[in-house]
C-alpha cells in the first residue's frame, strides 16, 4: 500500500484471500465462474452484498430461505420457516417470491432467556449448542426447537468466567430490522 500510495498509480491485486482483498483494495471485483458477481467498496461487498453467493463468499453469513410475504412498513417481512422476519435491506422483491436473508453473525445479539424477552421483531428462543473462544471474539452457534441453526459472533467485552453464557442454556438470538440484507436464492 505504501508503494501504491508513493508512485500514485492503480494497482491491481489478484488474490483468493478475502481479507487480504478487504484489507487493501479500494474497490473490489468479486467473481464467480469467471463473471464479475460484483464490483464495490469492501465495506458495500460485506454490508450489501448483491447476490447469496458474495454474502456466501465474503466473510461469514447466515443464509436464511425462505419467502417474502409482504411490506410491512419500510420493511419487508420475510417467511423464515414458521417464523416471520423484518427486513429493511436488500432488493425488491415482490410478496411471495423465494428469499435468502444474509445476515452476519456479529449482527446478532444473544442473551439468556430467563430475561425478558428483547424489544425486537426479530427474536428467536435458541439452545446454545457450541461456543467457540477465539479471544477477542466468541461464536455462538445455537440451535432452534425445529431444528433452524443461527451463528452469533459476540464481542468478550468481559473476562470469560463473567460472560454468562455457556453450552445448552437457552438464548434469545435477536437483531434489528436493519441487520440483515434480504436477496434473490
Amino acid at each position: 500500500m505504501n508503494l501504491q500510495e508513493s508512485l500514485g498509480i492503480t494497482f491491481v491485486v489478484v488474490t483468493h484471500d478475502q481479507e487480504e482483498a478487504m484489507t487493501v483494495a479500494d474497490r473490489i471485483a468479486v467473481m464467480d465462474h469467471g463473471r464479475i458477481a460484483q464490483i464495490a467498496t469492501p465495506s458495500e461487498i460485506y454490508e450489501a452484498p448483491a447476490s447469496r453467493y458474495v454474502a456466501d463468499f465474503i466473510g461469514e453469513a447466515n443464509l436464511l430461505e425462505g419467502r417474502v410475504e409482504a411490506a410491512e412498513g419500510d420493511c419487508l417481512r420475510f417467511r423464515w420457516g414458521p417464523d416471520a422476519i423484518l427486513c429493511r435491506h436488500g432488493v425488491p422483491l415482490a410478496a411471495g417470491t423465494e428469499a435468502c436473508l444474509a445476515l452476519r453473525p456479529e449482527k446478532i445479539r444473544v442473551r439468556l432467556l430467563q430475561h425478558e424477552p428483547p424489544d425486537q421483531a426479530n427474536a428467536f428462543e435458541a439452545e446454545v449448542e457450541d461456543i467457540l473462544y477465539v479471544g477477542n471474539l466468541s461464536t455462538y452457534r445455537m440451535l432452534l426447537a425445529d431444528g433452524r441453526r443461527l451463528v452469533a459472533q459476540v464481542a468478550n467485552e468481559q473476562r470469560l468466567v463473567d460472560r454468562g453464557i455457556t453450552w445448552e442454556d437457552r438464548v434469545w438470538a435477536y437483531w434489528t430490522e436493519d441487520a440483515g440484507v434480504l436477496l434473490t436464492c
